[in-house]
């Protein structure tokens, strides 16, 4: 159904998306302005390996997405080789947290029976939504060079420049107090003059190529999926693997998933939003450190980053409060350098959600450094 659909839309679209790839449509946009979301995703498609007669790359977008009220969502095209992207449509989620969807129901008047009512627009719009998306998502099928899914070899990878993507596109993700989350199809091969793809180191490659385009992805989380959809080559996909994960960890972004398909993401209906800055404590000196996270209502913690001084560590963990006075118990998801904190360190810090105070290092004092002293760093936090 869902093929049919999009074949559909591609023969349909009309002239003016044809021409130059937005979908122009704004109607949507007052749920951002009612209800700004928490989080905006952006979903990028890689023209170069979609194939106009397979169903399983749009899928999982469509089966296995799922958005938050008033969140933004842009849809990116990867052009071709790389190096180029272009925005296809830009719009917001149709739904109201079930708070706001009371309040506007209860202030509904008599006109609403001619206008239709809050439920009746919603249902309309999220209808709406779901038809554009389908119309997003047979944009890359115009210039695509595939029917079937390409089968390559290492001898016959299209040049291809995803870094430079998403260099040049960077500034979509700089936004202030929302998270974003970024869903990439792509098999993420880089085929270009940075490395040679048969024998290079993934985490030194990732270093040299972060000083050369440096950016900051604003805590990121990336979810990519398509890995192994275009070749059989294991080695060239792990050291793939890993040089993405470094590279991108150098650039203040974590991969939450990286597979041939996206797995469903646990959600929860509320967030809570924090932001710290204070310091940490180390061998007697001070650094600049900040903390920030989203709680959700089951207490877990979701896009937490530990920053300290240049250093970005995603944590995961738990937020448990008895009144006023709260303990957060966190682990290192992964660190950009081994030398100063590692996977599986803990972040425990307690007090208010104003003021924290705690450690960051090993578990406990049993866990000692090189020189013999306990690996603990005191950090100290006040929200901002």
């Amino acid at each position: 159904m869902f093929k049919k659909l999009l074949i559909s839309a591609l023969i349909t679209l009309p002239s003016i998306v044809m021409a130059d790839g937005l979908l122009r449509t704004t109607n949507l946009d007052k749920y951002c302005e009612i209800n700004p979301g928490d989080r905006q995703t952006v979903i990028y498609l890689d023209q170069n390996i979609i194939a106009s007669k397979d169903p399983n790359w749009y899928k999982d977008i469509l089966n296995k997405v799922k958005y938050r009220p008033g969140e933004k969502i842009q849809f990116v095209n990867i052009n071709n080789g790389g190096s180029t992207v272009e925005l296809i449509w830009e719009t917001c989620y149709p739904s109201f947290t079930a708070e706001r969807l009371k309040k506007l129901k209860e202030n509904e008047g008599f006109g609403s029976l001619f206008t239709g009512g809050v439920a009746d627009n919603l249902s309309n719009d999220q209808k709406f939504f779901n038809k554009q998306i389908v119309k997003a998502l047979s944009y890359p099928l115009q210039k695509t060079r595939h029917e079937t899914a390409p089968s390559f070899s290492a001898s016959s990878f299209p040049r291809k420049k995803l870094i430079e993507a998403i260099y040049y596109d960077s500034k979509r993700l700089d936004v202030d107090d929302v998270f974003s989350r970024v869903i990439i199809f792509s098999d993420m091969i880089e085929n270009s003059d940075l490395f040679t793809l048969e024998s290079f180191n993934p985490l030194d490659t990732a270093k040299s190529v972060a000083k050369r385009y440096p950016m900051f992805l604003n805590y990121s989380s990336f979810q990519i999926y398509g890995i192994n959809y275009t070749n059989n080559e294991t080695k060239i996909n792990e050291n793939i693997r890993d040089f993405w994960s470094q590279f991108l960890l150098l650039s203040g972004a974590y991969v939450e998933q990286y597979g041939a398909q996206l797995a469903v993401e646990e959600d929860t209906l509320a967030w809570g939003f924090y932001k710290f800055k204070g310091y940490v404590q180390v061998s007697g000196i001070k650094g600049a450190s900040a903390f920030r996270m989203i709680i959700g209502d089951d207490g877990k913690i979701r896009h937490g980053w530990l920053e300290i001084a240049d250093m970005y560590l995603p944590v995961s963990g738990e937020v448990k409060c008895s009144g006023q006075n709260c303990t957060i118990d966190a682990e290192v998801l992964a660190s950009p350098n081994l030398d100063a904190f590692r996977k599986k360190d803990v972040l425990r810090i307690e007090g208010t959600l104003e003021n924290l105070k705690g450690h960051v290092g090993g578990k406990d004092e049993s866990v000692i450094d090189s020189q013999g002293n306990p690996y603990q760093h005191p950090i100290s936090l006040s929200r901002i």
